[in-house]
């Protein structure tokens, strides 16, 4: 598998994951089950967490720390770019079914400011913990720690 595969396949596995806790949040229709975007981050972070380790596993564990990093850089900004496309892609078939901004809901139900908080989530908070996860997880899956020599892989 070339790099670009490698890092197409995890984006993609990002960005599903994070579209089903879009996707959940829109079925179950009500305002409390935040948390449901949430766990589509985490998931969205334990796939760019994942791409990293196996990353780093299959230079057979000679990669440098800057390699490792970006690796995980470059999966999460190819992530961020799919899940924006897939969550507007879910959104607007939801628009089919359901407004977006429907008449019988008043303003204070908090149905009115979806759009708003799904883009910011997919792309602000899959961003910081992307980026948080590409870092850590290249230091942490390092074995020799003293220096940050190994392969070049971008």
């Amino acid at each position: 598998m070339t790099l670009k595969a490698f890092y197409r396949k995890y984006s993609i596995w990002a960005a599903v994951l994070n579209t089903v806790g879009i996707v959940l949040f829109l079925v179950y229709n009500q305002y409390e089950n935040n948390w449901l975007i949430y766990v589509g981050n985490m998931l969205f972070v334990a796939v760019v967490l994942t791409g990293v380790i196996r990353g780093y596993h299959r230079v057979h564990d000679t990669a440098s720390l800057r390699s490792s990093s970006m690796m995980g850089i470059k999966i999460t900004i190819y992530g961020i770019l799919l899940a924006v496309v897939m969550a507007a892609v879910v959104l607007v078939i939801n628009s089919m079914f359901q407004g977006l901004n429907d008449g019988s809901n008043p303003p204070q139900s908090g149905r009115g400011d979806v759009l708003f908080h799904i883009f910011s989530n997919t792309i602000g908070s899959n961003a910081v913990l992307g980026a948080l996860a590409s870092v850590l997880g290249a230091t942490v899956v390092k074995k020799n720690q003293k220096n940050e020599h190994g392969k070049t892989l971008y």
